[in-house]
């Protein structure tokens, strides 16, 4: 196993993590900037991606996710030319994923295509005005409704920016001002995954001038999942990338800078969210480092 590397193509602290293992499934991927500049108050980037592989065998394209949530629009056939199923959702269709909190893997057969916005942590739970729940895969229209209306004209349009702009002009005028509470609860998800000194939720309350029960409550409103949770996620793909850079880094050393108590404990969270545990990682990365960053 190759180290993981970010699926955006650079490491900007909130970019998901993928098995590299599974790029030679994909044909064509791109990430395309969010242009309407309220929109970029609630959403990173679009992202498109499609493969192709009839006469291969089945294979699964795993990610390590961020706490954020995406809407997709897709299609899909599996090898055998039958509508692709993902997550109990028959293809096309329009798909709401919320914060997911394991490692998100989808198999990859016959052909598809996707554009997905992401949004910023908490954005998607505040255009909307309600609480989400993590690790869920639901129809968009669900919970925006013309999602499904919209489609057909984003699956028969071939050109990305173009796909990108018809889904812009819908939804931007779906948007309110961005909350207070909301851009908030950005704003210290964003700062704490990016800054790798952050190692417990009393450092969020004290960036944020509010207790610790106040953090826990904002970020269950906006985000779906709990500061301590966002902290883990953020150090492990820390500790992943201090690994890529320096296979020979202390083990018990790294778990302790990044706020793990001991070294089993920071063991058993590497392995349970990536796979291998810190030691395999490491001497992956060692024989096989993977190409340079783009």
């Amino acid at each position: 196993m190759r180290s993981w590397t970010n699926a955006t193509g650079h490491r900007d602290g909130l970019g998901d993590l993928v098995h590299p293992r599974q790029t030679d499934l994909i044909l064509r991927r791109a990430q395309l900037p969010v242009t309407a500049g309220v929109l970029a108050e609630y959403a990173e980037w679009f992202w498109t991606v499609a493969w192709s592989r009839y006469g291969a065998p089945l294979r699964s394209s795993e990610v390590i996710t961020s706490p954020v949530c995406h809407l997709t629009f897709e299609d899909g056939r599996r090898a055998d030319g039958r509508r692709s199923v993902r997550y109990g959702i028959t293809m096309p269709a329009a798909v709401v994923t919320t914060a997911w909190t394991g490692r998100f893997r989808v198999q990859l057969a016959g052909e598809g295509r996707v554009i997905g916005l992401r949004f910023r942590a908490g954005g998607l739970a505040a255009l909307l005005g309600r609480e989400l729940p993590s690790d869920r895969t639901l129809p968009a229209d669900d919970l925006l409704p013309g999602s499904a209306g919209m489609l057909p004209a984003v699956l028969a349009e071939p050109d990305d920016l173009r796909r990108r702009d018809l889904i812009e002009t819908w939804l931007v005028p779906q948007l309110p001002e961005p909350d207070r509470a909301f851009v908030t609860a950005r704003d210290l998800v964003e700062w704490s995954v990016a800054d790798s000194s952050v190692v417990r939720v009393e450092q969020i309350a004290d960036r944020a001038g509010l207790s610790v029960r106040a953090v826990q409550r904002l970020f269950r409103q906006f985000v779906g999942v709990n500061p301590k949770w966002v902290l883990m996620r953020a150090r492990l793909k820390d500790a992943a990338a201090a690994l890529d850079s320096d296979p020979d880094a202390d083990l018990a050393d790294l778990a302790v800078r990044l706020g793990w108590y001991d070294q089993s404990h920071f063991v058993r969270d590497f392995r349970r969210f990536l796979g291998v545990t810190p030691g395999r990682y490491a001497r992956d990365a060692r024989v096989d480092p993977g190409p340079p960053e783009p």
